[in-house]
């Protein structure tokens, strides 16, 4: 008899948990596609979304005629909170809601940058390796002590990152950016980051303010 109600009152908890968190996930992504409508609504000829369920969605921004990029393509990928394994693991995986955005731009980029934060040092091997990457030092104090910069031309990234917009962008997003990529072959501009409310209109704007200064 105790198995059963013990049995029972998991079940319980389990359907909570579910209804609580695929509740949040919905009013999440639901806020999230309304920042980025409001947002680049004044840079976009058409504005998409395709939804994932409660995982998420991504969305689709194709920019106007006179802008650096030809498509901003952005996915939002949501946690698990409708999984109630989710909570105890969270605190070892330390899982985030995530923001990627893919920038096409319409010209080549000139050279391959690559920043990340200072303590992945898992990344930083891995990048150096595959792409023969150089690290190069900005004498900015709080971006040396935020960010790995590394490039394959050190004159065009100081020229890039010293502008006063992407510099600025970077410290307030320090604590969100995982990865940001200028990618020469591709033409994109690569941004993965840990996404909460306060953070989605700063990222947007960073993919914005790169692409501008690359005009």
């Amino acid at each position: 008899m105790n198995e059963f109600w013990i049995i029972f009152l998991l079940a319980i908890i389990f359907l909570i948990v579910y209804f609580i968190g695929s509740n949040k996930n919905k009013k999440l992504s639901i806020k999230y596609a309304k920042i980025i409508k409001e947002y680049m609504k004044p840079y976009s000829e058409f504005i998409g979304f395709h939804s994932f369920g409660y995982s998420g969605f991504r969305s689709l921004c194709r920019l106007k005629k006179e802008s650096v990029f030809d498509k901003i393509e952005i996915a939002i990928a949501l946690v698990d909170r409708e999984n109630l394994m989710h909570y105890p693991l969270s605190f070892i995986t330390k899982e985030c809601d995530r923001f990627v955005c893919w920038g096409f731009l319409k010209n080549k980029i000139p050279s391959n940058i690559e920043i990340f934060q200072k303590i992945d040092k898992k990344n930083y091997e891995k990048i150096i390796l595959e792409k023969k990457l150089k690290e190069i030092v900005i004498e900015e104090k709080e971006l040396k002590e935020s960010y790995v910069f590394l490039t394959d031309d050190v004159k065009f990234a100081e020229k890039i990152l010293l502008k006063s917009d992407i510099k600025e962008s970077l410290l307030n997003m320090k604590k969100f950016i995982k990865r940001l990529s200028l990618n020469q072959q591709e033409s994109w501009i690569y941004l993965i980051a840990e996404l909460k409310e306060e953070s989605l209109q700063p990222l947007l704007n960073l993919i914005l303010s790169f692409g501008k200064a690359l005009s």
